[in-house]
C-alpha cells in the first residue's frame, strides 16, 4: 500500500521493470478515489526513477500539492502503465505494469481556541 500526505514530498518504491515491456519507458500513473470515483492522472519519466538498482525496484518522489491538493482524503486504487508518451494520461492500450491501493492522508489541521468571558447577573 502506498501512503501519501499532503504537503509533503513523498517517495514510493514499486516494482514496474519486471512486467515492462519497452526499453526506458515513462510510466503513466492513475489514482481513483474508492468513494467519489475521481480520477487523477499524470506521467512520471524514466528519468525522475530515482532507484539505484532499478532491474530491482523503481523510486519516485510525488509531490502531493501538485497532483492531489484538492483531492479528497481516504483510498485510493492505483494503476501504473508503460508507455512511449511524455503526456498521454489515456491507458487505453497500455501495458499496465501494476495495480495496488494508495492512502491519501490530509494535512494536520490546527484548532483555534477562543476564551470568553461570562458576566452572570442575578436578579431578585
Amino acid at each position: 500500500m502506498i501512503h501519501l500526505t499532503k504537503g509533503e514530498t513523498n517517495t514510493i518504491v514499486l516494482t514496474l521493470t519486471e512486467k515492462q515491456l519497452l526499453t526506458n519507458p515513462n510510466y503513466l500513473f492513475v489514482f481513483t478515489n474508492r468513494s467519489s470515483n475521481e480520477v487523477i492522472s499524470f506521467v512520471k519519466l524514466n528519468a525522475t526513477d530515482t532507484s539505484l538498482y532499478k532491474d530491482r525496484f523503481n523510486q519516485f518522489s510525488i509531490l502531493t500539492n501538485t497532483y492531489f491538493n484538492t483531492a479528497l482524503n481516504g483510498q485510493y486504487t492505483y494503476e501504473i502503465y508503460e508507455q512511449v508518451s511524455t503526456s498521454n494520461i489515456n491507458p487505453s492500450g497500455l501495458n499496465k505494469l501494476e495495480t495496488g491501493i494508495m492512502w491519501l492522508l490530509g494535512t494536520t489541521m490546527s484548532y483555534t481556541e477562543y476564551t470568553t468571558t461570562d458576566t452572570y447577573t442575578i436578579r431578585q
